[in-house]
This record gives structure tokens, sequence and C-alpha cells, in this order.
């Protein structure tokens, strides 16, 4: 079912917290904002939170976009964010487009995201 305004905003500002440059900064802020299980699935395969934080940890995440940015409620704890993005880098190159999908958990009333998906688009 699709979610709440409320749930909509937090969802998108979760995410945009996620790949702010204060958060890549810090492990602790990494490791806050996922859950231990944590596995994201990109073109390269299926990498861990320990994985991904040793990919991303102290580097810039670029100039990120969100576009199309919707959010399914699949239980009151459980929410499903699909979403396009397109990050410059700063490096003279190319935009990165992607789809993007994510799935957060409520505990103990904090937003974790436990799995991430990015489909590059060409």
């Amino acid at each position: 079912m699709a979610a709440d305004v409320h749930l909509v905003d937090t969802i998108r500002r979760l995410e945009a917290e996620l790949v702010s440059a204060a958060v890549w900064q810090s492990r602790e802020e990494l490791e806050a904002r996922t859950t231990a299980d944590f596995v994201e699935v990109g073109s390269s395969g299926a990498i861990d939170r320990e994985q991904l934080i040793a990919i991303i940890f102290g580097t810039d995440p670029g100039d990120w976009h969100a576009e199309e940015f919707q959010v399914r409620e699949l239980t009151p704890t459980v929410a499903l964010a699909t979403y396009r993005t397109v990050i410059d880098r700063g490096d003279g190159g190319a935009a990165i487009v992607a789809l993007r999908s994510s799935v957060w958990c409520r505990d103990r009333g904090n937003w974790r995201m436990t799995f991430h998906q990015i489909t590059p688009v060409s």
C-alpha cells in the first residue's frame, strides 16, 4: 500500500542523509543508519555492511539528485523506497544515473536501511 506523506518525507530525508558527506565521514553514522545484516546488490554483486563501509567511508558521495521517489508501506515497520538517482561526482565526467530500491525497517522508533539495490541506467 502507498505510504502516507509523513512516512514518504521521513524515508526521503533518511535516504538523502545517508548519501551526505557528513555521514560518509563517520563510521558511527553509517552503522547507525544501516542494520547489522544490511546487504547491497549492484552491478558488481552483493556486499554486506562492512564491505560497503570499507568502500565509501571517508569518500565524497558527490551531488545526488533523486527523482520519481516513491514509498510503499509493506508493514507498519517495513517500507520500500524506489527512485532514480542522478549523481554528479564533480570530476567533469558524465553523471551517473541509476534506478534504486531500499528496504527500511523501524526498530524502537528508528528507521534503518536493511537492503539496497542499484541498477545502472545507460
